[in-house]
C-alpha cells in the first residue's frame, strides 16, 4: 500500500478488516477511504452477519466508523444508517456498462419471464417456480448456479421441481455476455428476493429496455416512481403483474423506453463519476477515471 500511494481506498462487503483500511487512510494525508454498501442488510453491523455476531459485528462497526465516505446505492440505505454514519454517506449509483439505443424488440422475445441470480435462500427461487406453475401458458427461464450455502436437501427439491415444469428452462450459471443475450430475449425480469441492495440484474434488464416485476424489492423506490415495472408485494399480485406486462405490448414497450431513459440518466459512467466527485471533493475524474484506487482482495462485489 505504501508503494501504491493510493488516492482512494475502496472496499465493498462486510469484513473484519475494514478498520485496517481506515487506519491506513487516516495515517496518509492524501488518502481517503470509501466503503460501498452492497446490500440493505449491511447498513447496520448486527444485520450484516448471520453467524457469530458477537465477534464480527463489533469489528464491522469499527470499520464503518473508520471510513471517510459510505457510498449508498439508494437513498433508503442512507436512512437505515446510524445517524452518526449518515452524515458521511453519499449516493453513488451502480454503474451500467452500456445502454442500448432502443429497447429490445418485444415481438422477437421468446422468453416471457426470466429469473437471474445466484441461487441462495434469500433469492427465493421457489416463489418463481410457483409463478411458473400458476401461469402454464407462459415461457419461463432461470439463470444461475447454486450457492454452496444451499443445503443438499433444498437443492435436490428445487432441481426436482424445475424438471417437473414443462414451461420452464433452466440454463444454470452463464457468463455476462450470455446472460445479456438471454435477457434480450425476455419480456420481463422477475425478482423474488427477500432483501437486496440495488440488483445489477435490474440495471442490466433496464439497459436493454426490459421491464422488471419485483415481489418486494424496490431500490430507492425507483420501479414505482419511474414507471419501469411493477412491485407486487404479494404472490397473487405477482402472478397478475407478470401476466399483464408480458401480454400487453404497449405497456411493456412504454416501461422499456422509460427504463432506458432512467439508466442512461442515472447509471452511466458520467453520472457515476459526478457522484464520486461529489463524494470525494478535490478528486477530479472526468470521463475516464485516472486517479489511483486501491481495491484489496476483500472487495468481492
Amino acid at each position: 500500500m505504501d508503494t501504491l500511494r493510493p488516492d482512494v481506498l475502496y472496499a465493498r462487503l462486510p469484513t473484519d478488516f475494514i478498520w485496517l483500511m481506515g487506519l491506513f487512510a487516516r495515517s496518509r494525508r492524501n488518502t481517503r477511504f470509501i466503503y460501498a454498501l452492497a446490500n440493505d442488510v449491511h447498513c447496520t453491523a448486527w444485520t450484516a452477519y448471520d453467524h457469530k455476531k458477537w465477534f464480527h459485528a463489533p469489528l464491522f462497526s469499527l470499520g464503518m466508523r473508520s471510513t471517510d465516505v459510505i457510498a449508498v446505492q439508494h437513498h433508503q440505505q442512507s436512512a437505515m444508517l446510524n445517524p452518526r454514519l449518515r452524515e458521511r454517506s453519499a449516493h453513488v449509483p451502480n454503474l451500467v456498462r452500456s445502454v442500448s439505443e432502443h429497447p429490445r424488440v418485444y415481438d422477437t422475445a421468446t422468453i416471457d419471464a426470466i429469473w437471474i441470480a445466484k441461487i441462495r435462500t434469500s433469492k427465493q427461487l421457489h416463489l418463481f417456480l410457483d409463478l411458473a406453475e400458476a401461469l402454464p401458458r407462459l415461457r419461463f427461464a432461470v439463470v444461475g448456479g447454486f450457492d454452496p450455502t444451499v443445503s443438499s436437501t433444498v437443492k435436490v427439491a428445487l432441481e426436482e421441481r424445475i424438471r417437473g415444469l414443462k414451461n420452464l428452462t433452466f440454463y444454470g450459471p452463464k457468463r455476462d455476455n450470455e446472460v445479456m443475450a438471454l435477457l434480450s430475449k425476455a419480456k420481463a425480469l422477475v425478482n423474488t428476493s427477500s432483501v437486496e441492495g440495488f440488483p445489477n440484474t435490474m440495471l442490466e434488464a433496464w439497459s436493454i429496455g426490459v421491464p422488471v416485476v419485483s415481489l418486494s424489492v424496490d431500490p430507492g423506490g425507483v420501479i414505482e416512481q419511474k414507471g419501469i415495472g411493477f412491485v407486487s408485494r404479494t404472490m397473487t399480485q405477482l402472478v397478475h403483474d407478470v401476466d399483464t406486462i408480458v401480454r400487453t405490448k404497449s405497456l411493456n414497450q412504454r416501461c422499456g423506453e422509460l427504463a432506458l431513459s432512467y439508466v442512461r440518466r442515472q447509471h452511466s459512467l458520467e453520472a457515476v463519476c459526478r457522484a464520486l466527485e461529489r463524494a470525494l471533493p478535490g478528486v477530479q475524474l472526468g470521463r475516464c477515471p485516472t486517479w489511483n484506487v486501491a481495491t484489496p482482495s476483500l472487495d468481492r462485489s
